[in-house]
């Protein structure tokens, strides 16, 4: 069963949206944070565009760069962060 949207609780959202300005999905980032050689905000920003904007999802940014590489694989069904 595909994961679908639900208002009231986006964790399995499949496009959930971690910058808003550029529109940068959850699934991008966890790609690149599990593909790509990522250690900071600024090489998220490089990589992916996210935080490019108004910076407010930086915060956020910050928390996906502290989780241990296993949770970052698991499914976006996984509780939010």
């Amino acid at each position: 069963m595909e994961a679908s949207c639900n208002r009231l609780d986006c964790a399995g959202c499949p496009g959930k949206v971690v910058c808003r300005c550029l529109q940068v999905t959850e699934e991008t980032l966890r790609h690149a944070l599990t593909t790509l050689d990522i250690r900071t905000v600024k090489d998220i920003r490089y990589h992916t565009g996210a935080g490019d904007g108004c910076t407010a999802c930086h915060r956020l940014l910050r928390k996906y760069l502290q989780q241990p590489e296993a949770a970052l694989v698991q499914s976006s069904s996984a509780s939010p962060i």
